[in-house]
């Protein structure tokens, strides 16, 4: 219930749907004043939330620290958490999403010998072909790449990132409870995954990836000049943000 759940309410945290559903109360009502009323708060809403200086200020205080990759010591695992990737069934091939820079900046762990093995964390996050996980063709992926399928471990079950934590937790206890870790996922994803991890007792070390704010800039453009494309943006911090709270009162953190 509590997925299904989840599922409902990233579809109603987009700024866009906010403003489509004021028009068409606009477009339906019969009373002028509420008419206008309608109309103005959806155009300010789509000013406001398609505003890349206002999102890069929000992100830039969500968001986790930047590990340099020099810095790091050689650990054993780099447990990297799905949502990057889905399998095309027509072209019978693995397609990245804007957070496939999780997949990137392992690779680059691996062949830098940051870390021994690559753990991957992810099951189906769909509510239908639960069969279809997304651990199954990566390691696919990682094999027609010539990495050894002996550093390559999957935990094929989890659907969100309180079960990714459980599920690995339970597998490294039982079979590497003494591994030194990396968490990689998504810089504004990062808090709320790491307060899972940390809940279920395993002592990782946070590494952020796709890190979505963008350098401060107070050119006009950037000040004032809408962008589409700003308004998606927002929705993936608002599910993060209602993720972090709703984990928090459930227990999940």
């Amino acid at each position: 219930m509590f997925f299904l759940l989840s599922k409902i309410l990233i579809f109603l945290l987009s700024p866009f749907i906010w403003a489509f559903v004021l028009l068409c109360f606009a477009l339906f009502t019969k009373k002028p004043n509420r008419k206008r009323n309608y109309l103005i708060i959806s155009v300010l809403l789509l000013l406001l939330f398609s505003n890349s200086f206002l999102y890069n200020e929000v992100e830039t205080k969500w968001e986790a620290p930047a590990t340099k990759i020099e810095n790091l010591d050689q650990y054993d695992y780099a447990i990297l958490l799905g949502g990057f990737s889905s399998f095309d069934t027509i072209r019978s091939k693995v397609i990245f999403n804007e957070a496939g820079d999780r997949f990137c900046q392992t690779l680059q762990l691996y062949h830098q010998k940051k870390v021994k093995k690559i753990f991957i964390s992810g099951g189906s996050g769909q509510l239908l072909h639960q069969d279809q996980t997304e651990a199954d063709k990566i390691k696919l992926f990682l094999l027609s790449l010539n990495i050894p399928e002996s550093d390559i471990v999957m935990e094929m079950t989890s659907r969100n990132t309180h079960e990714n934590a459980v599920n690995t937790a339970n597998y490294l206890k039982k079979h590497a409870p003494n591994a030194r870790c990396l968490l990689v996922t998504s810089a504004n994803h990062m808090p709320r995954a790491l307060g899972c991890f940390n809940k279920v007792g395993l002592n990782v070390t946070p590494y952020a990836t796709n890190f979505m704010a963008e350098k401060r800039i107070f050119d006009i453009d950037v000040l004032v000049q809408p962008k589409p494309y700003i308004l998606s943006r927002w929705e993936g911090l608002f599910k993060e943000w209602v993720g972090y709270f709703t984990y928090k009162i459930v227990g999940y953190l």
